[in-house]
């Protein structure tokens, strides 16, 4: 990190966790001040964050970095909703983490490999991302103050998922075929069952 300080080389500059944690609070912030008046933030925002960065952490940051981290952030957001649109994978609210079962995880790590941190493990930030970059801004319970969100309560703030980008249609189509056999599984099981209840009635 010094060095890049020193050369002010974008080159090595480098996101840390902190780092990431920093600029999604305060792009949290800036959209509840109205600072994102359409898919963009205003300069204002960006300076703000990059200022706080190149301080806080003795680096050299700049606004270029900051939005080119804002698309990797779009990017991870999307993957996200992509997974979290397909059948076989749950949501679990409190722990903010996509859950599926080993053979649903270990197809969907096969076929995508960037899935994999996502999948089973409580995703950082997560209501700081759907604030600065979810498509759904600053309603319902995001338009409180971000310190007041209380992370752990039962969540009021799931995010509709929205993203339109051809990778969703393709998994979807992927997934639609083999959601129709599983249909008609638990349909023969509940015609089973149903005859069942009707025997034991007699």
């Amino acid at each position: 990190m010094g060095k890049g300080y020193r050369e002010g080389t974008s080159k090595q500059f480098r996101w840390t966790k902190l780092m990431e944690h920093l600029f999604l609070e305060i792009l949290a912030e800036e959209t509840q001040k109205g600072n994102k008046p359409s898919n963009t933030f205003k300069a204002v925002s960006i300076n703000r964050v990059f200022e706080a960065i190149s301080k806080k952490f003795q680096v050299q940051c700049d606004a270029k970095h900051v939005e080119n981290h804002l698309r990797t952030v779009k990017k991870q957001w999307q993957i996200i909703c992509t997974i979290r649109g397909e059948s076989g994978f749950g949501w679990d609210d409190n722990m903010k983490m996509i859950t599926c079962d080993r053979a649903t995880y270990d197809a969907a790590v096969m076929a995508h490999k960037k899935y994999e941190p996502l999948l089973n493990k409580s995703i950082d930030h997560y209501d700081e991302m759907a604030l600065v970059v979810g498509k759904d801004m600053a309603t319902g319970s995001f338009a409180r103050p971000f310190a007041d969100i209380d992370l752990d309560d039962d969540n009021q703030y799931s995010v509709p998922i929205d993203c339109n980008n051809e990778e969703t249609e393709e998994v979807r189509t992927n997934v639609s075929s083999s959601g129709t056999s599983k249909r008609k599984r638990k349909k023969a099981q509940e015609s089973f069952v149903d005859e069942q209840i009707k025997f034991v009635g007699e």
